[in-house]
């Protein structure tokens, strides 16, 4: 029924959701140990040889799933003296419609995705040689960030989060046990808890479409279907007491993390909690990475001009945010 069409929404999906890219390593970059995290599958802890101890943090990639964007930001997070930690938490598994999925370890359906497995990644971390677990922040994108505003809004001791291309609300979730029941099904769960969330409107018939789906229409469109399930579907950021940065581009094509930055900034300054924001109006979801140089991304919005120069803005700022907010 869904053959190559569901295949190619689910590569639109996968490469720029959360295309976190890094500039690339120094020459002479020092050396970095890379471990596993023992507990937690694909896990890696990435830092700088030597006994400091460096506050964390945790890397968390968005709906393309998989190690690529530990592999990518690990390193590069080290090399400014963390402790950073690519936590994958799922990797797509779309049957014989798709690629055979990469990790099996790890979740193949993004639904109940669970937020309590950083608590047990902090327990963890707290015993291991050169990690300040007490100093702990979160770096993510996209899905991932919808992870991390939801952690920072229930556990107290994440003192600052890094949320590119975020989202004001948990949505639906989705897999292939949600090809005949749309709407049923959370992305994320809490303490064995499925959150309340926002359904989707035609996802399933974006599956079908392509890469001609419209990926904001199915987010802006469920938005519009449900105004009584909002309250319920929102995170609650202004529980947050620590250090928040968003930054989003107004022309995001995969869903509006313009309007919900903005959301989340007001929810915030209503209590008032302040938020860094970055909002770029002509710029689109690849934001991520210190790099200037244009490249095409037609799904994800933004000119690459535009996206370019954006990511030239909000990197150095993002350094210097992380650098602030974890100090001793």
């Amino acid at each position: 029924m869904f053959t190559a069409a569901l295949a190619a929404t689910m590569v639109m999906l996968a490469s720029p959701v959360a295309a976190l890219e890094a500039a690339p390593a120094p020459a002479q970059s020092p050396a970095i140990e890379e471990t596993a995290v023992a507990g937690f599958p694909q896990a890696r802890l990435y830092r700088l040889a030597g006994s400091e101890k460096r506050p964390v943090v945790v890397i968390l990639a968005g709906a393309e799933g998989g190690v690529e964007a530990s592999q990518r930001f690990g390193p590069l997070l080290a090399r400014l003296g963390y402790a950073a930690v690519g936590l994958p938490y799922y990797s797509p598994d779309w049957g014989s419609y798709g690629p055979p999925q990469q990790f099996p370890d790890l979740p193949g359906s993004f639904i109940d995705i669970r937020v309590d497995q950083l608590d047990a990644l902090r327990q963890t971390l707290a015993g291991q040689a050169g990690v300040d677990s007490e100093r702990f922040a979160l770096f993510a994108g996209s899905k991932g960030s919808e992870f991390a505003l939801i952690a920072a809004s229930h556990y107290p001791w994440v003192d600052a989060v890094v949320a590119y291309a975020p989202s004001d609300l948990v949505w639906e979730g989705w897999g292939m046990e949600m090809l005949e029941a749309e709407g049923t099904r959370s992305s994320f769960a809490l303490d064995g808890k499925p959150l309340p969330f926002m359904p989707y409107r035609g996802f399933v018939d974006g599956l079908l479409a392509g890469p001609a789906a419209d990926l904001r229409a199915i987010h802006e469109n469920g938005r519009a279907d449900h105004p009584a399930r909002e309250a319920a579907a929102r995170i609650p950021v202004e529980k947050f007491q620590g250090r928040l940065m968003v930054i989003a581009g107004d022309r995001d094509q995969l869903w509006n993390s313009g309007r919900m930055a903005r959301n989340i900034v007001a929810s915030r300054e209503a209590a008032g909690l302040p938020t860094t924001a970055l909002l770029y109006p002509d710029a689109g979801h690849d934001l991520a990475g210190g790099s200037a140089e244009p490249r095409d991304d037609p799904r994800g919005g933004g000119t690459p001009d535009a996206n370019a120069k954006a990511r030239a803005d909000a990197w150095p700022k993002m350094v210097e945010f992380l650098k602030d907010a974890l100090r001793p």
